[in-house]
C-alpha cells in the first residue's frame, strides 16, 4: 500500500508542478504530457509487481454497456445532450484525458486495491478521494477557481470516480470506465 501512496504523491507533485509552471495548449498537455507523467511510472510499477494488475481482461460488452449508460447519464445530467459545440480538439482532449485518468484510477488503483483488500468499502473511499484531490492543480492553477467553486467540481469528480471504478471492478475491464469518463469530459468541455 505504501507504494501506492508514493506514486500518488509523485503524481500530485509532478502534475501539480507541471500545471503550475508549464502553459502549453491544452491539447498538447493532455495528449502528450499527461500520459507521460501519469502512465509511464505506473506501467513500470505494474511490470515490477509479482501479480500484475490486469485492466482489459474480460467482459468487454458488459463494460461498454455500463460505460455507455454512465456516459449518457453524465451527459444528460450536465449538458442535456447538447452536442452542437464539440470540435475535434475537444473530442481529442476528452478521450485522451479519459484514457489516462481511468487507466490510473479505475484501471490500476482500483485493481491494485482489490488485490490487496478485496471488496472493502475503504477502496471506494480511497479512489474517490484520490480522484478529487488530483483535480485541484487544474482547478486552482489553470482555471483559477477558489475553494468554494472547486468544492462542487471535486465532489462530483469523486462520486463519478467511484462509479467508474465500480464499473471496472464489476466487469474486470477498464473500457467502460474510459467511456464513462469521456462522457463527463465531453459534457464539461463541450
Amino acid at each position: 500500500m505504501r507504494r501506492l501512496w508514493y506514486y500518488y504523491l509523485y503524481l500530485l507533485i509532478a502534475w501539480g508542478s507541471f500545471r503550475y509552471l508549464v502553459h502549453l495548449p491544452e491539447v498538447m498537455e493532455e495528449l502528450w504530457f499527461k500520459p507521460l507523467i501519469w502512465l509511464v511510472p505506473l506501467f513500470w510499477w505494474n511490470m515490477a509487481l509479482p501479480a500484475k494488475v490486469t485492466m482489459f481482461s474480460k467482459n468487454w460488452l458488459e463494460s461498454i454497456c455500463w460505460g455507455g449508460f454512465l456516459a449518457g447519464f453524465y451527459l444528460l445530467l450536465i449538458r442535456n445532450f447538447n452536442f452542437g459545440s464539440w470540435k475535434p480538439e475537444v473530442l481529442t482532449i476528452a478521450l485522451a484525458t479519459a484514457i489516462t485518468e481511468e487507466m490510473v484510477f479505475s484501471g490500476f488503483v482500483a485493481g491494485y486495491l482489490e488485490k490487496i483488500q478485496k471488496g472493502k468499502w475503504i477502496n471506494w473511499l480511497i479512489i474517490g478521494l484520490m480522484v478529487m484531490v488530483v483535480r485541484l492543480p487544474i482547478l486552482w492553477f489553470v482555471y483559477r477557481l477558489g475553494f468554494r467553486e472547486s468544492l462542487g467540481v471535486i465532489l462530483f469528480a469523486g462520486a463519478s470516480g467511484v462509479m467508474n471504478a465500480w464499473v471496472r471492478i464489476q466487469t474486470g475491464n477498464v473500457t467502460g470506465s474510459i467511456l464513462a469518463r469521456t462522457g463527463i469530459n465531453l459534457a464539461v468541455l463541450g
